[in-house]
């Protein structure tokens, strides 16, 4: 595995053995609803920076933007509280699921990159 990790959206470069201490919370600003373990659906405000308030005066801009996950990424985003590490997660995946260690950490950092980039979580290094 690489030694960094740069977080999408962002410049920061995060060690990968402090990546997989950092504990993934919910951001405090994020709606969401889930219907038991089949799906998931999350609703996250915009911004609104200079250029969204500018631009909605011509275009109808949405208030917010929703996101579905399958059962895994909803499993992981209950497990995304600020009491789980990512290694703990992974370990956690690990049980319930069957693949190859590598192959879910890589996809389970994609995926935590994801939700960084989109400000449904923040990481506490």
């Amino acid at each position: 595995m690489p030694a960094f990790v740069t977080l999408k959206g962002t410049k920061a470069k995060i060690p990968y053995k402090k990546l997989l201490q950092a504990k993934p919370k919910k951001s405090e600003a994020i709606e969401w609803d889930g219907n038991g373990s089949d799906s998931l659906r999350i609703y996250a405000k915009y911004k609104k920076n200079y250029l969204v308030k500018f631009l909605s005066r011509f275009f109808e801009i949405p208030e917010e933007r929703s996101f579905r996950f399958n059962p895994l990424g909803a499993m992981v985003w209950e497990l995304c509280d600020g009491t789980h590490s990512v290694e703990e997660i992974k370990g956690i995946i690990m049980k319930r699921s069957k693949g190859d260690e590598k192959d879910i950490e890589k996809r389970l950092i994609r995926f935590i990159n994801r939700l960084t980039a989109n400000d449904l979580i923040i990481l506490e290094v």
